[in-house]
């Protein structure tokens, strides 16, 4: 076997940053995962602990997670990921038909993003956006102060306090 050195700070395919993504029954959330995002899971990533997956990790939109299996005694850890997709409305509704219950409708930002929010059936919360359209810094003020702009930020930070406040529920 030879031991070749990576070029930067991370192993050859291994997002230098990645979160951990742990779930009461990681399968259940891989799946979901794959019907929603188009997630695959990355070969030979998955240990297993008996019935427990200690650890897997998926690739998603061109970036990196790693989730497991929370043992019974630990609480609840619901992650808060933000996913760029190349079509939001499919999403929302792939996440819709798989349980998720939607947080936040979609809704055209001043920065040149449609956003929406749900909750997963594992209690995770995912910040789903779809790139619209490029806009400058001074664009971007300008719409920041349009009544619709003021009105969607306004939706937007209602229905997370409101999710936050609710809890996992």
């Amino acid at each position: 076997m030879t031991n070749t050195p990576s070029t930067g700070p991370a192993p050859a395919g291994v997002a230098p940053v990645a979160s951990w993504i742990i779930s009461r029954d990681t399968e259940a959330e891989l799946e979901f995962l794959a019907a929603v995002f188009g997630a695959t899971e990355r070969h030979g990533s998955r240990v297993m602990n008996g019935a427990m997956i200690n650890h897997v990790e998926i690739e998603l939109s061109g970036g990196s997670l790693m989730l497991f299996d929370a043992p019974p005694e630990w609480p609840s850890t619901p992650a808060h990921t933000r996913v760029y997709v190349p079509d939001l409305a499919a999403a929302v509704r792939a996440a819709r038909e798989r349980g998720a219950r939607i947080v936040t409708e979609p809704a055209a930002m001043p920065f040149g993003d449609t956003i929406a929010r749900f909750r997963d059936p594992q209690g995770h919360l995912w910040w789903v956006h779809e790139r619209v359209e490029d806009v400058d810094a001074a664009e971007m003020m300008r719409r920041f102060a349009l009544p619709e702009y003021v009105a969607a930020l306004g939706y937007v930070g209602e229905t997370l306090a409101a999710e936050m406040a609710r809890g996992q529920s």
